[in-house]
């Protein structure tokens, strides 16, 4: 295949790809969305809240994985960079090794929990409950942890097409169980069993589909390198740190409010965190297309490139955080009361808080995925981990003097220190991008999006009302009226033709898988 019909396949493929993640997450959120009324109104705002601490428990799981996840996209993408097939088949069995023992590890902390139930649980009815749902869902979670290097083999090949489905297929059984289960009057532990079996056909078909698309995805040979895993640790020591430090700064708020305002307060700050949730989950997708072809340019040496896909990654970014952040605050309050009702629109304020507050970490989520790319990633983790401690500190002071809304006005704060401040620093010292530059860069793009979302909030503010088919109506209005002057005031002219060349197959590619930014 010559260069630039491979360039142009990868555009298609981040393009496809962008559609479908995209799409998966939207109906990720529809379906959280419609779901959380039937939970809350047929568990209770407390039961709904040991639900979403149930949640929280395994959700900590993930630091079990000490960031291997990351190291392992990280080296495969680098080796098929470098066309090394012995490398990545290398990489893949020490990871499926590692990640084995891992999903042992977590199988213990599983027994662990459920015969600490007396201690965690004051009550003794939740104690029972506790006991069984955690050991149901903890032993799927050790399941999964072999099924990560799987899933990043297909990052790794640019399978985004295969993930998205596989991911969709994921929340359409999921959404059916609880469903099923609400309707039929069961209880948490059928929820947990329900979700928990929903869960495995999705990764047995990740081990599948892997392991068709790359043939070095094979067990064999000798299954743990230590010099490899070594370098895995090496790499992954400071994601693990990162990611203890994300539990500090979105996930922690859930015990303080629970600790400092009950149960029931969790419940009320969840509806203004999901929002965030899918917000962060949004940026995630669209920024991880470009992750492997990042480190790709980056073991080819290729520099040039790799500065090229920063830019329009963070131009990317800047676009769906500014939609994403103003849609929020503008339909937000409308959203509530049509979704929860009045009296749980004191997720409001809270809701706009974090928005901001996640806003000013996704938009610049590019310059961390150029530290991981290029193994910068300790400087992430130092800023990141600042973030995470002074969240927690102005969350603890906070939140009885104001309550929630103290809770989320710590996240805020530490994020314009963090975020608004030191980050950008950081990043241009590692990169060898001049400071000007870049916030010149930040600046002028938010400034033109912020307009545009402006301009559409006003043109179709008069359709905000609390109905679904207003709300749906005005919202989809107003992302057509914002996507066109996005892409007619925002984009280059070269970059629009880079994206006409992705949609149609049959025009000739540019010279490079993204177009260069205009400086």
């Amino acid at each position: 295949m010559s260069l630039k019909n491979r360039e142009g396949s990868v555009a298609r493929k981040l393009l496809s790809g962008s559609v479908l993640r995209m799409g998966s997450l939207l109906f990720a959120a529809i379906s959280s969305f419609a779901l959380m009324p039937i939970m809350v109104h047929h568990l209770g705002d407390r039961n709904y809240g040991f639900w979403s601490l149930a949640a929280a428990f395994i959700g900590y799981y993930g630091l079990l994985d000490l960031g291997l996840s990351n190291a392992v996209a990280q080296f495969l993408c680098v080796a098929l960079g470098r066309k090394d097939t012995g490398e990545s088949r290398g990489v893949f069995n020490t990871a499926l090794f590692l990640q084995t023992v891992l999903g042992c590890v977590a199988l213990v902390v599983t027994v662990l929990l459920a015969l600490s139930a007396d201690r965690i649980c004051k009550h003794p009815g939740d104690a029972a409950v506790f006991w069984r749902v955690i050991t149901v869902i903890g032993v799927t979670a050790a399941i999964g942890f072999p099924v990560r290097v799987y899933r990043g083999v297909l990052q790794a090949q640019l399978q985004f097409e295969i993930q998205s489905g596989l991911d969709l297929l994921g929340l359409v059984l999921r959404a059916g169980v609880i469903v099923y289960t609400m309707l039929s009057g069961h209880g948490l532990l059928a929820l947990a069993w329900g979700t928990s079996i929903a869960s495995l056909p999705v990764l047995g078909l990740q081990v599948w589909f892997a392991r068709r698309r790359a043939e070095w995805a094979r067990i064999g040979g000798t299954r743990l390198d230590k010099a490899r895993a070594k370098h895995f640790f090496n790499y992954s020591a400071y994601t693990f740190a990162a990611q203890i430090a994300d539990i500090l700064r979105f996930q922690v708020d859930a015990l303080v409010i629970s600790t400092f305002l009950g149960l029931a307060a969790v419940t009320h700050y969840r509806i203004a965190t999901v929002f965030s949730n899918y917000y962060i989950n949004a940026l995630v997708e669209l920024v991880g297309l470009f992750a492997p072809l990042m480190s790709r340019y980056y073991g080819a040496g290729d520099h040039a490139a790799l500065e090229r896909t920063f830019f329009f990654t963070t131009k990317a970014s800047m676009a769906v955080s500014v939609l994403i952040c103003g849609g929020v605050i503008v339909w937000g309050r409308a959203f509530i009361q049509c979704w929860m009702g009045a009296r749980y629109e004191d997720a409001y304020w809270p809701m706009v808080i974090l928005a901001t507050a996640v806003f000013l970490d996704v938009s610049q989520s590019a310059s961390v995925v150029l530290m991981y790319t290029t193994f910068n990633q300790r400087f992430y983790t130092y800023v990141n981990s600042a973030e995470g401690v002074l969240n927690l500190v102005l969350s603890l002071a906070l939140a009885r003097p104001l309550g929630l809304m103290g809770v989320a006005l710590g996240t805020l704060i530490a994020a314009i220190v963090i975020r608004l401040i030191v980050q950008p620093i950081v990043v241009c010292r590692l990169s060898s991008i001049p400071l000007g530059r870049y916030v010149a860069f930040l600046v002028g793009n938010f400034a033109r999006c912020a307009l545009l979302i402006v301009l559409a909030a006003v043109s179709f503010r008069w359709a905000i009302r609390p109905h679904y088919t207003w709300l749906a109506g005005s919202a989809v209005c107003a992302t057509a009226l914002y996507a066109a002057g996005y892409l007619l005031f925002v984009l280059n002219r070269s970059e629009r033709e880079e994206f006409q060349r992705a949609i149609f197959r049959d025009r000739p590619t540019s010279n490079s898988a993204v177009a260069p930014i205009a400086q």
